[in-house]
């Protein structure tokens, strides 16, 4: 079974890009203990889907001008 589009975003961010939950909140403005309860598992707000979709995408898409590399 596939992973939730948000969780998956979430996923990328801390571990293929490397940041912490404070870096990822910093970037998305949505509260560290939110994020870290999302990756356990809460529901996310659709303004917390779209913001980190929008961060994940940003950085990707940096990654990808920096390195040649493609998202999966």
């Amino acid at each position: 079974m596939a992973l939730p589009a948000t969780k998956r975003y979430l996923l990328e961010l801390l571990h293929k890009h490397k940041l912490t939950y404070e870096q990822v909140a910093k970037y998305s403005g949505i509260d560290p203990e939110r994020i870290k309860a999302i990756k356990k598992g809460e529901e996310p707000t659709d303004e917390e889907r779209m913001r980190l979709r929008d961060v994940a995408y940003a950085l990707s898409e940096l990654l990808q001008k920096d390195t040649g590399e493609t998202l999966d």
